[in-house]
């Protein structure tokens, strides 16, 4: 009973003294945390900026700016992700703390799909998800079809999605251009509705086109063939709906 009684108060005392021990580490832990959280020599001296290519690196310095000199440990990564995020062009954000003194900030951007124009006759870049981000820093960078629209300019403002029946046809015609015959959306100038149509005018030769919704691929060839090796005027409509077959229109019918 008496040795019970030593192991019983033993295992006690190792519980209590681990304890202590556990108390004393957490305190230190916090004391040593908030002492470098205080500590010059953590303060951010450089901002680095990759994967940016259609938003300026001034605009996201400019941004960033007010964090200089705070202390890289006691940073708020999320504070730093809203301020960005303010920007609509951004999809996302990553940011990397590299002590003492650095701050990186990955951006990945959304990239321009489509110009919307506007009754105004503005334009409005959006992604392939239809929303209205900023204009590129270089538009030259960003050689986009446009699509006319029925929007006004207040309407079009950045970070709002801008779909409708006839917008969702141009989107998804788009994505299967791009799919399907991807040397063709660089002729592709335009899209605007006639009637219940989609009409697209060639950037090369200004022919206006209509697509059927099957094989896109093969009607794109065919137009590509005879626009090649036949002379069709400028005024022209190339109706490709219909297999094996291109029917030149003056008008849409």
């Amino acid at each position: 009973m008496i040795e019970k009684g030593r192991k019983r108060r033993g295992n006690s005392r190792f519980i209590v003294y681990f304890s202590l021990i556990l108390i004393l580490l957490s305190v230190a832990g916090i004391f040593g945390y908030r002492t470098l959280c205080k500590a010059d020599w953590l303060n951010i001296q450089n901002i680095e900026i990759i994967g940016n290519e259609n938003i300026s690196s001034q605009t996201l310095r400019t941004i960033l700016q007010p964090y200089a000199e705070t202390n890289l440990l006691a940073l708020s990564s999320h504070e730093v992700k809203d301020d960005l995020y303010k920007i609509k062009r951004i999809a996302d954000i990553k940011v990397i703390k590299l002590f003492p003194s650095t701050l990186k900030v990955k951006i990945t951007e959304r990239k321009g799909f489509l110009y919307l124009l506007s009754r105004e006759g503005d334009l409005f870049p959006v992604d392939e998800q239809g929303m209205v981000i900023e204009y590129s820093f270089s538009p030259s960078q960003e050689d986009l079809p446009i699509v006319h629209t029925s929007y006004s300019s207040k309407q079009l403002h950045a970070g709002k999605i801008v779909k409708d029946n006839f917008l969702n046809r141009v989107y998804a015609l788009q994505k299967q251009i791009i799919s399907e015959q991807p040397d063709f959306v660089k002729s592709v100038s335009e899209y605007y509705k006639q009637g219940d149509l989609i009409v697209i005018i060639d950037a090369r030769y200004g022919t206006r086109i209509i697509l059927g919704d099957q094989n896109i691929k093969d009607q794109l060839r065919r137009y590509q063939f005879v626009r090649e090796n036949s002379s069709i005027e400028r005024d022209k409509i190339l109706d490709l709906r219909f297999k094996d077959q291109i029917i030149v229109r003056r008008e849409v019918e």
